[in-house]
């Protein structure tokens, strides 16, 4: 299966293979299961003769839990650390606090680290189910993998490596053009031009 034969394909899956190594780099390689139940890579230009794959490494599918993702806020007074801990070393120091430790009722998590608001990001990843492919960009041959354009004007990419613990190795995700474009500019091809030639 080449570039051209991804067009119309429609998306059920993708799964995520993710490797992290302190002090070194984020690796991450992404899988597309699509409706006719081929595997596909993202490919790295156009031109490339095969993007059917074979996975052979432990993957996690990105549409186990669509489900909107919670963001925990803590400490609503903006201490910094050596506050926090002279706050609980004096917490610690009362008599209430002595007699708590001495019933082994520590305090546990400092209480300006405990959770005061919680709230919910969207997972956009509920976006790319179910969509089918309507066309493929690329980018200067020093920018990403080829980028994957869907019907409902999502994008994504893959990021295959990246410093660790940044969060960008893997899957990097479009809401439409324009984003893409802020991002990486507007210099890419379009396979769909290549095709009505």
């Amino acid at each position: 299966m080449n570039p051209q034969e991804l067009i119309g394909q429609q998306i059920t899956d993708i799964l995520v293979s993710s490797k992290m190594k302190f002090g070194w780099l984020d690796e991450a390689e992404v899988f597309i299961r699509l409706a006719s139940g081929k595997i596909i890579g993202i490919p790295y230009d156009l031109d490339a003769d095969e993007v059917e794959m074979t996975i052979k490494k432990e993957v996690e599918s990105l549409f186990k839990d669509l489900s909107d993702e919670p963001i925990y806020h803590v400490n609503p007074e903006g201490k910094t650390i050596a506050e926090v801990v002279a706050a609980r070393e004096q917490r610690a120091s009362t008599f209430w606090g002595r007699v708590k430790a001495t019933l082994g009722l520590g305090e546990g998590i400092p209480r300006e680290y405990k959770p005061y608001k919680v709230e919910y990001q969207e997972n956009k990843c509920k976006y790319l189910k179910g969509q089918r492919i309507t066309d493929l960009l690329q980018f200067d041959p020093d920018e990403p993998k080829v980028v994957v354009e869907l019907e409902n004007g999502y994008l994504f990419t893959e990021v295959t490596m990246a410093p660790h613990g940044t969060g960008g190795a893997g899957l990097h995700l479009f809401s439409n053009i324009e984003e893409l474009e802020s991002r990486y500019g507007a210099d890419y091809k379009r396979l769909s031009n290549y095709l009505k030639k």
